[in-house]
């Protein structure tokens, strides 16, 4: 099982994109296209597929061996964005290390 990012090329991935849990990036494409849980685009060749690579982090949210989407997977507290390792109070690294360059300048 690989780890897809489902996003609209036309809105971009910040914007609205879902994890997608399958064997191969048609798999995915076609389980995004059929299964979203709401529209993202209304063209089929708007969908764009994106293989996740090197994060082990991201099967953390798997929820099953099947292929399957998860629509809100766990996302950074600060950016809100989600696909990087988050610390334990929840900051991705570019986030934390924000934080900090902040702290240092009060």
């Amino acid at each position: 099982m690989k780890a897809y990012m489902a996003y609209s090329r036309e809105v971009g991935s910040e914007e609205c994109a879902f994890l997608v849990f399958a064997e191969s990036s048609k798999e995915a494409k076609e389980l995004a296209w059929n299964k979203m849980p709401y529209d993202v685009t209304d063209e089929y060749t708007d969908l764009a597929i994106r293989l996740i690579k090197n994060s082990p982090w991201i099967f953390e949210e798997m929820k099953s061996e099947e292929p399957h989407i998860i629509a809100s997977p766990k996302t950074c507290k600060r950016c809100e964005l989600w696909g990087y390792e988050l610390n334990e109070e929840g900051y991705c690294g570019q986030c934390e290390c924000d934080i900090e360059d902040e702290e240092k300048e009060d």
